[in-house]
């Protein structure tokens, strides 16, 4: 069996030859490219009284709709934990995710679909690194009417504490196609004394 040239059989595929493919081929590559997500980096406790606030509010929010959960159900004891997870869970959600470490460095992945890098805060602090995000879901069909529409503001937030304390400063993150991965260098172990056995 002859081979045809591409063009005779799949006349489609003659069309993405050429200098439009280059340009079609560049502008793929420029959208598969990871998208660099900001970090913030914490090297005090002054530095994280903000984000300690905010944190705060987040949790004084679960705290009122799990009350308010409570108060739903006729006050009755039992379910408090119930409560707790079910306001969290319409409070915010917790994105799974990987922890892995290598000799230098920990390598985290988040679950983050629908995320755009804007989206999403990325805060490094020795310990910890903590993963916050808000998306909100727009129409962008200008003609037709929307019958149905399950898509609404989603709030994210993950904490992860990390084994051994790492360097701010070499913390970075990206997001590839709903992926969160954060790279962050180990701190340098400073040799102290031996205790003495």
């Amino acid at each position: 069996m002859a081979l045809e040239a591409p063009g005779r059989r799949w006349p489609w595929l003659s069309l993405a030859e050429g200098p439009k493919r280059s340009n079609l081929k560049a502008e793929l590559e420029k959208e598969m490219e990871m998208a660099p997500v900001n970090v913030q980096k914490i090297q005090d406790a002054n530095q994280s009284q903000p984000l300690l606030q905010e944190m705060n509010d987040l949790l004084n929010s679960v705290q009122t709709r799990a009350f308010e959960l409570f108060e739903g159900r006729g006050g009755s004891a039992g379910n408090d934990v119930g409560d707790w997870l079910q306001a969290e869970r319409e409070v915010f959600q917790v994105p799974n995710m990987e922890l892995a470490e290598t000799e230098g460095e920990f390598q985290l992945q988040l679950a983050l679909p629908g995320f755009d890098a804007k989206d999403i805060r990325v805060a490094a602090l020795a310990q910890a690194v903590i993963v916050e995000g808000e998306a909100a879901h727009q129409h962008q069909h200008s003609n037709g009417t929307v019958h149905l529409c399950e898509f609404g503001e989603r709030r994210v937030f993950r904490l992860v504490p990390l084994p051994k304390p790492v360097n701010v400063d070499h913390v970075s993150a990206t997001l590839d196609k709903g992926l969160l991965e954060i790279r962050a260098a180990k701190a340098e172990q400073r040799k102290g004394k031996k205790a003495a056995a």
